[in-house]
């Protein structure tokens, strides 16, 4: 008998690359993000997951409508957005580069005013991140402090993005959309804060982007980071050392998850001295 006729269309214009996935156009509406062969399907199905609750608790209005595979490839279908990044709105409108902290701030206040208590516990999943092969350097002993420091950590439902940043979110004609929900968790807002924190001042650029470019985003972050601090801390009342202690979880999660070369030493470096400061004893 003939194979049966699929009715799915084809990949059509790649739009982006990024670590572990490629975004094409597929079909007249929306869009295809096709992982890299060597991702694990368990992580797609956990965007899968992630992203529609996110839709269905109006933390986005992207919706996630199926997993599907191509090849040996796992991918997921989404609503096609007709617009920008928010890194690159100052191109088009060169004074809204003053008003990107504000719109950054706002848009991380109302998403932390959503409730997802579907999606996986922020500190569950922290202790379970100290198990994995990068996170070895560390003795029994520090994990267990490292264990019971997390545990300790405030609890809550908020949802949390904990890849929040200007280049996930898109501006449409009528609104600003956040997308890419691989990583989302319920918890704590500082906890969201402290990793938007981490990936403005510490997270490591795109690979072989240029020195010059590197300085000069490196001064633009920094200028973002602190106005987005201000606006967000200022309307949430939230206090700087809630923020502080979420440090240790973050770096964990960015050294487990991520395990980026450039980066790892300093995060190695980091998580030691935090465990073994008299603060994660308290």
């Amino acid at each position: 008998m003939p194979p049966k006729k699929s009715n799915r269309p084809s990949p059509g214009k790649s739009i982006a690359i990024g670590r572990s996935a490629e975004i094409s156009e597929y079909g007249p509406n929306k869009i295809l993000k096709l992982f890299f062969k060597e991702f694990p399907a368990s992580e797609v199905d956990t965007e899968y997951s992630n992203s529609v609750i996110a839709y269905s608790v109006e933390a986005t209005s992207m919706k996630c409508y199926e997993k599907v595979k191509i090849g040996d490839r796992h991918g997921l279908i989404f609503d096609r957005l007709d617009g920008i990044s928010l890194t690159k709105l100052p191109d088009k409108k060169p004074l809204t580069f003053f008003s990107l902290s504000k719109i950054l701030a706002d848009l991380h206040l109302g998403l932390h005013n959503k409730q997802a208590k579907k999606m996986k516990d922020i500190r569950s999943e922290a202790v379970k991140v100290l198990s994995k092969e990068p996170l070895s350097f560390l003795s029994k002993e520090e994990k267990k402090i490292a264990k019971q420091f997390i545990e300790n950590l405030p609890e809550g439902s908020s949802v949390l993005h904990l890849d929040f940043h200007p280049e996930n979110v898109i501006v449409t004609k009528d609104s600003f959309v956040i997308i890419d929900w691989m990583t989302a968790l319920k918890g704590d807002p500082a906890a969201d804060v402290a990793s938007t924190v981490f990936l403005f001042q510490d997270a490591e650029l795109w690979p072989g982007t240029p020195f010059l470019k590197v300085l000069f985003y490196t001064v633009v972050r920094k200028f973002i980071l602190k106005g987005y601090l201000k606006r967000y801390l200022s309307v949430s009342g939230m206090d700087w050392k809630k923020i502080e202690r979420w440090r240790l979880p973050i770096l964990i999660f960015r050294l487990g998850l991520w395990n980026i070369e450039s980066e790892r030493a300093a995060l190695q470096k980091e998580i030691s001295e935090i465990i073994s400061s008299s603060k994660v004893g308290k």
